[in-house]
């Protein structure tokens, strides 16, 4: 499975928690699936990308055949309780993660005290002065005050930002799964790998559009969709010119072309383009 991107599959949709590994998917092969459940249009930029990521059942199957992806079912170790071994290891990853918080902390207090440095030793000095202590007995160990600082940083509590991972952070047992799509699925995955093939577009699920998909002409996070597709599944559907009508005129409301996708007797596919006579007549 070298090379692969891991899939976790639950509830029959697959999600990513590697950031690496979901960029690689929509950039290279533009697989762009849900960001927790939402439009993959709403972020504004790359680095606005939270995780984890939804891979639809349709993109879940496409990644399978072309072998971008290995689907991983980790349901049967997650829901038995933890061996004492996990829980110290989880205990040194959540007390290493606070240490690491700390450390930063730590430097920088040290570096404002190190740079106050000589006020301090002037109020230590003019302390001792107001004392009685004599100028020539008045001692003050520099490297010592700065020790005893140290000391007194790595010893006091600070607040901690307790970290909640997306993703099990230890190494549990998984099994591999070859998801299939149920039947009634098939005709609309047929449409949508064949569109992914032979077309240099991004394809999105189209529920927000009242369609089946959405074709973006580049990423979606840059693009508005252009196209809206509807999958015929039989032939009484094509020939519903009400059914015709309702989509066209919606397509013209959201200015975008409307296709009509539907599988040939032969098992070819096969699309049909309606866009409104004004568009056509200012084109040509």
């Amino acid at each position: 499975m070298e090379g692969k991107i891991p899939v976790t599959f639950q509830h029959n949709r697959g999600f990513i928690y590697d950031v690496e590994d979901y960029m690689k998917l929509r950039f290279t092969h533009r697989i762009v699936g849900n960001l927790f459940g939402t439009p993959v249009s709403k972020p504004r930029s790359a680095s606005s990308f939270g995780l984890p990521a939804v891979l639809t059942p349709l993109e879940v199957r496409l990644a399978l055949e072309e072998g971008l992806i290995v689907l991983i079912d980790k349901n049967a170790q997650l829901t038995r309780s933890p061996s004492e071994e996990a829980k110290q290891q989880f205990a040194r990853l959540s007390q290493q993660q606070i240490h690491e918080q700390k450390q930063p902390v730590i430097e920088k207090r040290l570096k404002e005290f190190e740079y106050h440095l000589p006020k301090i030793l002037a109020g230590k000095r003019k302390k001792l002065l107001k004392s009685g202590v004599k100028e020539e007995d008045i001692t003050i160990n520099e490297e010592q005050l700065i020790k005893e600082e140290k000391h007194k940083l790595e010893t006091m509590e600070i607040d901690k930002l307790v970290q909640i991972p997306q993703e099990y952070p230890l190494k549990t047992e998984c099994t591999y799964v070859n998801y299939q799509l149920p039947k009634n699925e098939l005709l609309k995955y047929k449409v949508f790998r064949d569109i992914w093939k032979t077309r240099p577009v991004f394809i999105t699920g189209g529920d927000s559009f009242g369609c089946d998909f959405l074709l973006y002409p580049g990423d979606p996070l840059y693009y508005h969709a252009s196209h809206v597709v509807h999958v015929l599944t039989d032939a009484s559907q094509r020939l519903d010119a009400k059914y015709l009508i309702r989509c066209c005129r919606l397509s013209v409301v959201v200015n975008k072309v409307c296709i009509f996708a539907y599988e040939e007797p032969s098992g070819g596919v096969r699309y049909q383009t309606m866009e409104w006579e004004g568009n056509v007549a200012e084109d040509v």
